[in-house]
C-alpha cells in the first residue's frame, strides 16, 4: 500500500511539475516517420522525414553508439566500473537512482539506458568518455553524427532531457543512426531486445511496449519530452527481412505504437507484394538512405547509385494541449521504486 501511495504521489508530482512550467502551454509537435531496409539503407517509406524536432531519449542511441565504439576499440570493458558524480545522481527521472560516489558497470549502464532510459546512467557514461565532462562528450556526439551523415542533428546532452538550447534531429537522421547501430555493432545490437533489467533488487521493464507483442520486433529505443511528442525507433525482422522504422511526434505512447504497427504491417505487405497493399500507403521506394541536400525538391535525382532524399512539405504544425501528453505518462513510472523528489520543488522532465 505504501509503495502504491509513493508511486501515485510521484506521478502527481511529475504531472504538476509539467503543468507548472506553463499551465496553459500549447505544444507544436511535428509528426514524422521513415522506414528503411536494414541491410541496404533503401528508403521504403517516408513522411516529413526531414522535419526538425527534439530527439528526446532517442539521444541515448548516440550515447550507446559511442559506448559500443569504445568497447569495440578496447577503451572500455563491460565489467569496467564507472564512478557516479553528484551531477549524474541529480538527473531527473527516469533513472536508476544512483547515488553520488557509487559505481556502475558499463554493462549495467548500457542495460539501464536501453530498458529504463536511465538518465543518470547516461551521464555516468558521458562523463567517462568525455574525460569528466558531459559537455565535451556532446561535442563528440555531434561530430560522430556528422561522420555518419546525420546532417541536421545537434546534441546538447547525453540523454535527451530539455535544455535551454534544445537538441535537434530528424526522423531521417534517427533512421541513419539506427541503421549504423545495426551495421557497425552487430555483436552489441542484441541489447536492444532486452525486455527487462534487474538492478540492485529492482526489475526495470523496457519502456518499449511493443517488445514481445509484435512479431520480430527487437528494439530499439523510445523517447518523450513535451516538445517532441512520443518517439520510437524500432527494428523488426519478418520473412527473413529486417527493416528499421522511426516514428516521431506521437500524441501519446498508444498512438505512437499504433502508428508504428500500421506502418510495419503495410511495409511488409508491400514487400510481399500483396494485392492492394500499396493503396494510400505512401510506401514507394526512394532509393538509398541519404540526408536531403536541398531544402526543398519535388523530384529525386539519381547520382550514381544514391538518390537524394525527397523533401515533402510539412503539414501545418498541430497544436496540442499539454494535458493530452500525460494520459500515457504512467508508462514512464511503471517501475519506479523510490520517491526521491519533493513536491515543493519544480523540476523539468
Amino acid at each position: 500500500m505504501g509503495a502504491l501511495r509513493a508511486r501515485s504521489g510521484l506521478f502527481c508530482f511529475l504531472l504538476m511539475s509539467c503543468f507548472t512550467i506553463s499551465s496553459s502551454s500549447l505544444w507544436a509537435v511535428k509528426k514524422a516517420s521513415i522506414i528503411i531496409c536494414a541491410e541496404t539503407g533503401k528508403v521504403l517509406h517516408e513522411k516529413n522525414a526531414d522535419a526538425v524536432t527534439p530527439p528526446a531519449s532517442l539521444t541515448k542511441m548516440m550515447t550507446l553508439y559511442l559506448t559500443f565504439k569504445a568497447l569495440q576499440e578496447k577503451r572500455l570493458t563491460f565489467d569496467q566500473k564507472l564512478p557516479v558524480s553528484k551531477r549524474a545522481s541529480l538527473a531527473a527521472p527516469c533513472k536508476l537512482w544512483l547515488k553520488p560516489g557509487a559505481i556502475i558497470t558499463v554493462r549495467d549502464a548500457i542495460l539501464g539506458m536501453v530498458t529504463k532510459s536511465a538518465n543518470d546512467a547516461s551521464i555516468a557514461v558521458a562523463e567517462e568518455l568525455g574525460k569528466g565532462s558531459e559537455a565535451q562528450f556532446t561535442q563528440i556526439m555531434t561530430e560522430q553524427a556528422r561522420r555518419l551523415g546525420m546532417s541536421k542533428t545537434v546534441f546538447r546532452n547525453s540523454h535527451g532531457l530539455p535544455e535551454k538550447q534544445q537538441s535537434t534531429t530528424t526522423a531521417r537522421d534517427m533512421a541513419i543512426l539506427s541503421y549504423r547501430l545495426y551495421k557497425d555493432f552487430p555483436e552489441y545490437f542484441k541489447f536492444f531486445k532486452e525486455p527487462k533489467f534487474a538492478y540492485k533488487g529492482h526489475v526495470h521493464q523496457n519502456h518499449n511496449r511493443l517488445l514481445g507483442k509484435i512479431p520480430g520486433l527487437d528494439g530499439i529505443k523510445t523517447g518523450f519530452i513535451n516538445a517532441s511528442g512520443f518517439n520510437l525507433a524500432a527494428s523488426v525482422v519478418r520473412d527473413n527481412r529486417r527493416i528499421i522504422a522511426v516514428v516521431m511526434g506521437g500524441e501519446s505512447a498508444k498512438a505512437r505504437d499504433k502508428e508504428m504497427v500500421k506502418l510495419l504491417d503495410t511495409t511488409y505487405s508491400n514487400l510481399r507484394g500483396e494485392k492492394g497493399a500499396s493503396k494510400g500507403s505512401n510506401h514507394k521506394s526512394t532509393g538509398l538512405l541519404a540526408p536531403s541536400k536541398k531544402k526543398a525538391s519535388s523530384r529525386h535525382k539519381t547520382k550514381g547509385k544514391t538518390l537524394t532524399a525527397v523533401h515533402r512539405s510539412q503539414p501545418k504544425a498541430k497544436l496540442l494541449k499539454a494535458r493530452a501528453k500525460y494520459k500515457d505518462m504512467e508508462h514512464l513510472l511503471n517501475d519506479v521504486d523510490h520517491r526521491k523528489s519533493s513536491p515543493k520543488k519544480k523540476k523539468t522532465l
